[in-house]
């Protein structure tokens, strides 16, 4: 009886242990994996916006997101829901040259989650930067390459933006080919509409 008290104690010093080591482990890398995330987010911005040296960030508030004929909400967020952030690029003289959203879908091993770039002017893709994924390495991973993202560049609202059609699927990694062009498209309307209408009231 005795030894299956020790054994009880040693089990549940042991659980206390491991959970004091991982929060602290956990709390001592936080802040290093949200900075990572902001410093590619930031960098990505400057990617996918050519001529951009600045950035000025447009938070637009779920019951601000309509459809283009504002008859209806489209993809309505919940009212908790956090507002649709947007990243204007400004060049050396203040001027926009467009701005960036970020889009999601899920992929094979995951979530993949990009940076679309849009051109102020025409309001077509101006790039296109994955930030996280956690896709097969050497074959879904190979969304992350140049020659499949330049695809969605100079692709706007009236194109297909899909695989098969205007897109190449990556050979073998169709699951992630189809995620990326889902993400583009998620919120390219939303945001392009949201933008426009922040512009005009800036």
């Amino acid at each position: 009886m005795k030894e299956s008290v020790r054994m009880v104690v040693a089990l549940a010093l042991v659980a206390i242990a491991s959970a004091v080591v991982l929060s602290f482990v956990n709390n001592f890398t936080y802040e290093h994996i949200q900075s990572n995330r902001a410093r590619v987010l930031h960098g990505s911005i400057f990617a996918v916006l050519p001529g951009a040296v600045d950035v000025k960030v447009i938070e637009v508030g779920p019951q601000n997101i309509f459809d283009d004929d504002r008859s209806t909400l489209r993809n309505k967020p919940d009212s908790d829901s956090d507002p649709l952030l947007l990243y204007q690029g400004l060049d050396e003289q203040g001027d926009p040259v467009g701005f960036a959203y970020v889009g999601e879908a899920a992929g094979y091993g995951g979530i993949v989650k990009i940076m679309v770039g849009v051109d102020h002017n025409t309001e077509l893709i101006s790039g296109l930067a994955v930030l996280e994924h956690a896709e097969t390495p050497n074959l879904g991973s190979k969304i992350e390459d140049e020659s499949f993202r330049k695809q969605f560049v100079g692709k706007g609202l009236n194109d297909p933006i899909a695989v098969g059609q205007d897109i190449d699927k990556i050979t073998g990694a169709t699951v992630s080919s189809v995620a990326v062009t889902e993400a583009v498209r998620a919120d390219y309307a939303l945001a392009l509409e949201a933008y426009k209408e922040a512009v005009l009231n800036d």
